[in-house]
């Protein structure tokens, strides 16, 4: 079973640089995402296998940008690397600008708080019930969105000069403990 386990260098927008680990990404645009031109992002190097019941990842915020404009979520293979997480049909995001969880559409619900450089925002994908819930420094912020389906991709976007992330695919240690979490739900 291949996981995804690192950013695809091939599936990026323009003016994102990723570092040689290939789990650090910078924004780079003059741009501060106030329209679709003004956002670029990047998807996994694997899609998240079906039968992978529960698929867990994290993404630290290096650096919250000029404007904290950055989405984090996950879409499907077709979804445009120009446009933004959760805008457009077929792709889901959580953004920390404003704390809004975005389902196929330009219009976001409230979901969370708030994040910025120095959080960790995790998102589990659970195939077992189709849920998907964010997670804020290690505490579960509870279910995002129901009726979970498809092939998906982990997925971050930008719009925020100088924005910078890592994100942890299981190669070290969580935040938030999901082998506990997956025990007791």
């Amino acid at each position: 079973m291949d996981l995804p386990t690192a950013w695809n260098l091939d599936d990026k927008s323009n003016y994102l640089s990723v570092d040689s680990s290939g789990l650090r990404v910078s924004y780079k645009y003059k741009g501060l995402g106030e329209c679709e031109e003004n956002v670029d992002s990047i998807r996994a190097n694997q899609p998240i296998p079906l039968h992978c019941k529960l698929f867990y990842f994290e993404v630290e915020i290096i650096d919250e940008g000029e404007n904290k404009y950055i989405g984090i979520g996950f879409c499907k293979k077709v979804v445009n690397l120009n446009g933004m997480p959760g805008w457009d049909y077929d792709c889901w995001g959580y953004y920390g600008d404003n704390g809004n969880f975005y389902c196929c559409s330009g219009k976001g619900n409230p979901y969370g708080p708030l994040f910025s450089t120095g959080d960790t925002i995790g998102c589990c994908l659970n195939f077992k019930n189709n849920t998907v819930f964010y997670t804020k420094n290690g505490i579960n912020l509870g279910v995002a969105f129901r009726n979970l389906e498809g092939t998906l991709y982990p997925y971050v976007v930008f719009g925020s000069q100088g924005g910078s992330i890592e994100v942890n695919f299981g190669s070290r240690k969580f935040k938030f403990a999901v082998m506990i979490w997956e025990m007791n739900y």
